[in-house]
């Protein structure tokens, strides 16, 4: 059997021609939340589409990389750029560490930046000048006006909040072109920051392993949510009480605050026999639970994009979310209209028609798979994918 070795080196050459080199910039790596998962996604996806990518961080935190990458053999820890020593001030206040690191980040990034054709930042949510583009989860600026709204902040508190707000706003680019989780975040990025490109690109969502779910579901209501007062999950058992003929789970991690939280919930909950807590279980425990019931329940919070929404909805649960926030509008609408909420009567009364209705509660379930296929690791590098080409431009081909 012939081969055509012309083709294929220059099938080759246009394959190298195309590769951009990519510097990620995690400027503070001290947890394994969200916003690592999505790094190491994007490290992934670059790596998988042909690019040369490399994780860079200030601050480097062991444990929570082995918590974050538990699994993956083939990550390599990031290159650690020199931590300010200003910011070493600040180890306690998180949230300011985080900001003096980017602010002092300039001068070591510019004298990476002859080695790359992209630097982004992934962390911060403040589109800073020294980056070629910026991953916002939600506008920094707007969190903390919202926590001020939300809750009653302490005078160090709400000048320690002041503080950031003004450091963010001081740091800001707005002509940086940004990358965000939903059409929600985005309406916000563009209000706050002003920016004029801003490219949605999803969080990814393990829909292969979530879509092949399935099982007798019965009249059990799941909650999946870290147990915090952001959350708002003290809400949960209140549903409960006007939903008796339901078997409600909330399953959650918590962390060193979870206790007054915990406190709340285990004093709603007294005599409450349809409300199960269970806290810190592994995944296996989830997906058990997920193969179970019927309805996924989410907090009335607003999230920026709500992954455990998403991945209900693959694993065929009829999400019932608060009428707001990314969940909302990039997901649960998109399944029906009806299945938003603005308080707690509300969603039990959804809950009810859901649960007294058999033929419905199916095909919704199917629209909720459908509609979280546009959710999965492919679909997020395909997306990935047109925005690297459209940052990168004529240095992709350089």
């Amino acid at each position: 059997m012939l081969i055509d070795v012309t083709f294929l080196i220059r099938t080759d050459a246009l394959a190298l021609e195309e590769a951009v080199r990519v510097a990620l910039i995690h400027a503070v790596f001290f947890s394994a939340g969200g916003a690592e998962r999505l790094l190491l996604e994007m490290r992934r996806a670059l790596k998988d589409l042909g690019h040369d990518v490399d994780l860079y961080t200030a601050y480097f935190d062991k444990r929570a990389w082995d918590v974050i990458t538990n699994g993956m053999s083939d990550v390599p820890e990031p290159i650690i750029l020199r931590e300010p020593m200003i910011s070493k001030i600040f180890r306690k206040a998180q949230l300011l560490r985080m900001l003096l690191t980017a602010w002092r980040l300039e001068e070591p990034v510019e004298r990476l930046r002859p080695h790359y054709d992209l630097v982004i930042e992934t962390q911060i949510s403040v589109p800073f000048r020294w980056a070629d583009a910026t991953y916002v989860h939600f506008p920094l600026v707007d969190s903390l006006k919202l926590l001020e709204h939300q809750h009653r902040l302490r005078l160090y508190e709400r000048a320690y909040n002041s503080l950031a707000i003004w450091m963010a706003r001081a740091l800001a680019d707005y002509t940086k072109p940004v990358m965000t989780n939903s059409t929600w975040s985005a309406k916000y990025i563009r209000e706050t920051y002003g920016s004029k490109r801003v490219y949605v690109v999803h969080p990814p969502v393990n829909v292969e392993e979530l879509s092949s779910i399935g099982g007798d579901r019965g009249r059990i209501v799941l909650t999946v949510s870290r147990i915090d007062w952001g959350k708002n999950v003290t809400e949960i058992p209140e549903v409960a009480k006007l939903v008796p003929e339901a078997e409600f789970y909330l399953v959650g991690s918590t962390r060193l605050d979870s206790g007054p939280v915990l406190e709340v919930l285990k004093e709603r909950a007294e005599r409450l026999r349809n409300f199960h807590l269970e806290t810190d279980v592994p995944r296996k425990r989830i997906i058990e639970l997920m193969s179970q019931a019927s309805i996924y329940l989410h907090p009335p919070f607003a999230e920026h994009f709500g992954i455990a929404i998403a991945e209900a909805a693959a694993a065929g649960l009829v999400p019932v979310v608060y009428r707001d926030g990314g969940g909302w509008t990039d997901i649960a609408s998109r399944i029906d209209q009806g299945l938003g909420y603005t308080g707690v009567e509300e969603a039990a009364s959804i809950i009810r028609s859901l649960l007294n209705d058999p033929g419905r509660l199916k095909e919704l379930s199917a629209k909720a798979r459908e509609v979280a296929k546009g959710f999965s690791y492919e679909r997020f590098k395909e997306r990935l994918d047109e925005v690297i080409k459209e940052l990168a431009g004529p240095k992709a081909k350089s």
